[in-house]
């Protein structure tokens, strides 16, 4: 399993400093919450943070955009070069065209999916994507609790990948986010879940670099 901590749990006012912190191993990814007070109800940054932070960095970049119009932002931040880019279902008017804007620029198309957002809408745009994203809370603030339905999603989609496997070689990511800690982090491991998104259990509980590796460790444990 891989950790992407998001800094929007840091100071950002001490951002240099927390990003000199992070270290690769165990850190995979940075993960960026983008969020425009529209589609979600907070305003953090934009693409002007995000190329700081790139310039700080050799940690790969997960871009999550929340935001009502992603077509238009998309293209803001493809020069980045972040392993992944993802957008929400709920947003796009054309997701199928926006992944292979995304794709061609070498970057992983990622699609995310509020909590209301049924799963079955994952099946017909498997092929266009690299990653699902599942949201175990509401978008917009972090230091949630995992939403309880969050298990009978996480299976559905275990479910739909299993079938896709008959008809392709392409395996997509499963990405969670909201609610992570050590408490579930196991739980979430026997879910098949690829990648975690962390933010108050990675930054609110001392050194992030040792906070990743407990996540590891627990899910390791659980799989073994």
């Amino acid at each position: 399993m891989k950790v992407s901590p998001s800094i929007l749990a840091t100071r950002l006012t001490r951002l240099g400093e927390v990003l000199e912190k992070l270290k690769s191993p165990p850190v995979d990814y940075i993960h960026l919450d983008i969020m425009d007070a529209h589609f979600v109800p907070p305003l953090t940054f934009g693409e002007q943070l995000a190329e700081a932070v790139r310039s700080e960095t050799e940690i790969p970049l997960d871009v999550h955009l929340m935001v009502e119009s992603p077509e238009k932002e998309v293209p803001k931040y493809l020069p980045l070069e972040p392993e992944i880019l993802t957008f929400h279902y709920e947003a796009s008017g054309a997701p199928i065209r926006l992944a292979e804007k995304i794709r061609h620029a070498g970057v992983k198309a990622g699609l995310a999916l509020k909590p209301s957002t049924p799963i079955q809408v994952v099946e017909d745009l498997y092929p266009y994507f690299d990653l699902f994203l599942i949201m175990t809370v509401e978008p917009g603030y972090y230091g949630q609790s995992l939403l309880s339905n969050s298990w009978a999603r996480l299976k559905q989609f275990g479910d739909i990948r299993q079938r896709m496997a008959e008809f392709s070689d392409q395996r997509c990511l499963l990405q969670v986010d909201g609610g992570v800690s050590d408490k579930n982090i196991g739980r979430l491991a026997e879910a098949g879940v690829d990648i975690v998104v962390a933010g108050a259990f990675v930054f609110q509980g001392g050194d992030p670099n040792l906070q990743v590796e407990i996540l590891k460790e627990n899910a390791k444990l659980t799989l073994s």
